[in-house]
C-alpha cells in the first residue's frame, strides 16, 4: 500500500508542473486583447471587458453593435449569475493576422461559451466579432466534440 501512495505522489509531483506548462503555453497563443478583457471583466465588470474587446475594431465606433453585446451580457448574468473565471477551449490560427479563440466563462449557475475572431492589420490585434451562446453547440466548431 505504500508503494501505491510513493507512486501516486510521484505521478502527480511529475504531472502537475507538466500540465501547468501546457495550460501555459496554450494561453500564450491568445491575443493579449481577449486574455486583458477577461481581466477587466473580474475587475470591473462587463461594461469594462466590452470597453477592452471593442477597442479598435468596428464595434468600437457601432454602438448598436456594443450595446446589443452588452445588453446579452447583462441578461446572461441575470440568468446565470456572478462572473466566476474563464477558462481556454482553443486557438485556431487562421493565418498570421487572423486568430480565432474559443473560451468559456464560467458563471455561478453554468457557462457562457464564446468565439473571439481576432484581427491584426498592423501591429495590434482587435476584435471585429465575437460570438456567444449558452449552447456550447452553437459556438464551437464541429471538430471540437470528435474524439
Amino acid at each position: 500500500m505504500k508503494k501505491i501512495f510513493t507512486l501516486l505522489a510521484c505521478l502527480l509531483a511529475f504531472c502537475t508542473p507538466l500540465a501547468a506548462q501546457i495550460a501555459s503555453v496554450a494561453v500564450t497563443d491568445v491575443p493579449s486583447i481577449v486574455t486583458d478583457g477577461f481581466a477587466a471583466y473580474a475587475k470591473g465588470g462587463s461594461d469594462a471587458a466590452l470597453t477592452v474587446w471593442c477597442k479598435g475594431s468596428p464595434m468600437e465606433a457601432d454602438l448598436t453593435i456594443r450595446m446589443n453585446t452588452a445588453n446579452n451580457l447583462t441578461k446572461f448574468e441575470g440568468a446565470y449569475g456572478k462572473y466566476l473565471g474563464w477558462e481556454l477551449v482553443k486557438v485556431y490560427t487562421l493565418t498570421p493576422s487572423n486568430k480565432v479563440v474559443f473560451a468559456v466563462a464560467k458563471y455561478e449557475r453554468g457557462p457562457l461559451w464564446l468565439a473571439f475572431s481576432c484581427y491584426k492589420a498592423t501591429d495590434t490585434w482587435n476584435i471585429p466579432t465575437v460570438g456567444m451562446a449558452a449552447d456550447s453547440m452553437k459556438i464551437l466548431p464541429s471538430t471540437a466534440f470528435k474524439e
